[in-house]
């Protein structure tokens, strides 16, 4: 069980950091959404390779911070009803829903997304066909190099599946996004499974001692506006 919890450690931080990082993708979609739009209106110039953009960044957000929501305790479940059980249930009911339907769940998406994916995405040999050609984007002068650069860019993101819009970006890498989100939430369910079981034969205490879901949130937003106070009060 200690080696299992290591374990259950490391999943932790490693997914809390990839959420932390990955969750300003946000604001990536939102500035492109705004300069989309101020160009649309303005000059009356847009592109179908804005708005897949936005949809990208935000199944990415989605996807790939889903471990980290699960981590904190922050994901959906019915707090009115949940808060009336007693810690055992909770327990149990946690327990069953991690072994039971997340897990098989996560396993499903991996193993139909990997080959949707697949299918989509370039060649190997397509891939080192352009890698390779990228020394070619600074053969020329200095003052070239910037085409040459777009142009290889251009020719990069043109192989593999393509969108069905005009101008539109490449699917596969959306593709890629189900398969990675479901393979990382997968192994963050273990993580949370171990820590239950560790929490029913008493080795750590409850980390999520609270109601969760969105009552924990809100209790753990009063408790820091409290001792904020309490500091500026000193």
């Amino acid at each position: 069980m200690t080696a299992l919890l290591g374990l259950s450690r490391l999943i932790d931080a490693v997914n809390a950091r990839l959420g932390r990082a990955l969750s300003w993708l946000i604001l990536a979609a939102i500035l492109v959404s705004a300069v989309n739009a101020v160009v649309r209106k303005v000059f009356g110039i847009s592109a179908n390779a804005w708005l897949e953009l936005q949809w990208v960044l935000f199944g990415a957000v989605f996807l790939m911070c889903a471990p980290w929501t699960l981590l904190d305790n922050e994901h959906i479940r019915i707090d009115i009803v949940n808060t009336r059980f007693s810690r055992g249930v909770r327990n149990a009911i946690e327990l069953i829903g991690h072994a039971l339907f997340l897990l098989p769940l996560c396993v499903v998406m991996m193993v139909t997304s990997w080959p949707f994916f697949v299918k989509s995405a370039p060649s190997w040999d397509q891939v080192g066909a352009a890698l390779a050609a990228f020394p070619a984007a600074f053969a020329g002068p200095p003052d070239a190099w910037l085409r040459g650069l777009i142009t290889w860019w251009t020719q990069l993101i043109g192989i593999g599946e393509q969108s069905s819009n005009a101008g539109g970006l490449p699917q596969w890498p959306a593709k890629f996004l189900v398969f990675a989100g479901f393979t990382a939430l997968f192994v963050q369910g273990l993580s949370e499974l171990i820590k239950r079981i560790a929490v029913i034969v008493g080795r750590i205490p409850d980390p999520h001692g609270g109601p969760g879901g969105h009552l924990s949130s809100f209790g753990a937003d009063a408790e820091d506006m409290a001792e904020k106070s309490g500091r500026a009060k000193r």
